[in-house]
């Protein structure tokens, strides 16, 4: 059977090899019982608002949720996080998402005292397929991307496959990999409606109808290989500034 293994992002293997981290940091409970989360990143300061310590995880070392294994407590603590970047980060912005994590994962390392290892587990997954009479959808050449997405609509902009099953890993019960062997970048325009309850009229197609109807792409269930970050330790509170 097929298995895709989905590589953690160079931000990982930087954190190993540079010491470069945050100038300073402040890192503060938020006990509001609110759900909202708020992030930004401008004049040389990164504030997060309201942020889960699992959310925080995810972002250091660039992998998707479901490839974090570790308590369940990670999602439900959260925090107010102001750090300031150092006066040069990297304007190229691999090089800069890779900065990133590794202050991240420094920070992380630092006032809660993480420790993980890398390893793989065996996901259900859905495959993204190309339909046998082919795609509905045209290539376009590689630019400036964009994707908006409102309830049961989608359009992307010279979007990739790749790109496009994150999306849909977001909509669906399990991961999305991408199994199509398209490599370039696309237009893409998606509506569909949401599954009936029992008993109801479908007031149009579903998703992995819409999916096929659409743009002559399918899901098929398959397992895959996933690499996963997992914790070892980790501290509920962070250490004093």
């Amino acid at each position: 059977m097929r298995s895709i293994l989905l590589c953690i992002s160079a931000a990982l293997l930087a954190s190993a090899a540079s010491g470069q981290e945050f100038e300073a940091v402040s890192v503060r409970p938020n006990n509001s019982g609110s759900y909202d989360s708020y992030g930004r990143s401008d004049q040389g300061l990164l504030k997060d608002t309201n942020v889960t310590l699992r959310s925080l995880i995810v972002t250091a070392y660039a992998i998707k949720d479901y490839q974090l294994e570790g308590p369940d407590w990670l999602a439900t603590k959260r925090f107010d996080v102001s750090a300031k970047f150092p006066e040069a980060l990297p304007k190229d912005r691999e090089k800069y998402n890779a900065a990133m994590g590794t202050m991240m994962s420094k920070m992380l390392e630092d006032r809660f005292k993480l420790a993980v290892h890398r390893g793989q587990k065996t996901f259900s997954v859905y495959g993204l397929m190309v339909e046998k009479a082919g795609i509905k959808f045209k290539e376009v050449p590689q630019g400036p991307s964009r994707s908006d997405s409102h309830n049961t609509q989608y359009e992307g902009r010279a979007i990739s496959m790749s790109r496009f099953s994150e999306y849909l890993s977001r909509q669906m019960d399990r991961p999305v990999l991408d199994m199509t062997d398209l490599k370039g970048f696309y237009d893409l325009n998606l509506q569909w409606f949401p599954e009936p309850k029992p008993g109801e009229t479908p007031q149009g197609p579903a998703l992995r109808e819409a999916l096929r109807e659409q743009l002559g792409l399918k899901l098929e269930n398959r397992k895959a290989q996933i690499d996963m970050v997992v914790v070892d330790h980790v501290e509920k509170k962070a250490s004093e500034d």
